[in-house]
């Protein structure tokens, strides 16, 4: 008799089907205060998802240590796709200065999605409006001109890809540490700097009002933010530093759940409503998943360990 409930429940098990994934929702961590281009892009992009998938994907700030803190929570989740991290290249920016033991390859890439383009701008009254009129000044004035930087993160990788394609040396601009593209804009209109590399979406309203001034789009295309902003590459610099983000789930995630989640995503980033709302936010869309977004990741890499080793970031 024993033996025959045995067998009977292990055909029951066999006929109740596995469940659907996903089949609760999917928290999506973003590393940095809500708010900043990190948490606009990522509540854009889990909006432009609802249609997508048959559950809500929700938004989670968890903020400390650069990202570190939310990167790892990921990174060690259970992989069964619900809980997901939203990051830029600032992640792998850690490794190579050696605030970290890790980078992109901790975890399985699900897709990459959102473009948020980046520039150099400066203050109204430093008479710098153009990658020419950059160089005349540093090359005048040596030391003189100040730009402000998060040391060793995304904003400052920006500028040294710039000032390496511009033929500038680290000699000739004085870097001074101060994070956040407020406080760095907030500064330069206080003629406290004379630089800032931001976001565009979070210069353009301060280039409106004409308190700070364009000097270069690091894109390979104007925003359509600021129209009559020129990029690098027409101004002859062949500097394009955008930001990249890309979903990641915890690395031994399984394939098939990856694929759904990869191609609700690209989905998503093709649908011309969520372009145009990214849009507004001076952001753009540039999807890839599996090889393709496997070499992007690793292109992305390496030019942020060539960066690294020619202007000696590595700590002791």
């Amino acid at each position: 008799m024993k033996r025959l409930l045995l067998v009977a429940a292990g055909v029951c098990a066999l006929a109740i089907p596995a469940q659907a994934f996903p089949d609760k929702p999917i928290e999506l961590v973003v590393p940095f205060s809500p708010g900043g281009g990190s948490d606009v892009s990522a509540r854009i992009f889990a909006g432009c998802l609802e249609d997508k998938l048959p559950v809500k994907v929700l938004v989670k700030n968890i903020t400390g240590a650069r990202g570190k803190i939310a990167e790892v929570e990921v990174r060690d989740a259970r992989p069964d796709g619900t809980k997901l991290l939203w990051a830029h290249q600032g992640m792998d920016m850690a490794k190579p200065t050696g605030r970290s033991d890790y980078n992109y390859t901790a975890f399985a890439p699900v897709a990459s999605s959102v473009v948020m383009n980046y520039g150099i701008f400066s203050g109204k009254g430093s008479g710098i409006d153009s990658v020419e009129t950059l160089t005349e000044k540093v090359k005048a004035n040596p030391g003189e001109v100040t730009v402000g930087t998060a040391l060793n993160g995304f904003s400052h990788f920006a500028v040294l890809d710039f000032m390496d394609a511009a033929g500038l040396s680290v000699d000739e601009l004085k870097t001074i540490p101060m994070s956040g593209d407020k406080t760095r804009i907030v500064a330069t209109i206080q003629g406290n700097l004379t630089l800032v590399p931001t976001a565009v979406g979070a210069a353009a309203p301060y280039v409106d009002s004409g308190d700070i001034v364009s000097v270069a789009v690091l894109s390979d295309k104007r925003d359509p933010r600021l129209k009559d902003a020129e990029t690098a590459e027409e101004q002859g610099v062949d500097a394009t530093f955008a930001m990249y983000f890309t979903t990641f789930a915890p690395k031994n995630t399984p394939q098939d759940r990856i694929d759904i989640l990869a191609d609700a995503w690209m989905e998503a980033a093709k649908d011309p409503a969520c372009v145009a709302k990214l849009s507004k936010q001076s952001m753009t869309v540039d999807a890839a998943r599996g090889e393709e977004l496997d070499q992007d990741l690793a292109k992305r890499y390496d030019r942020i360990v060539t960066l690294t080793n020619k202007f000696n970031l590595k700590s002791d």
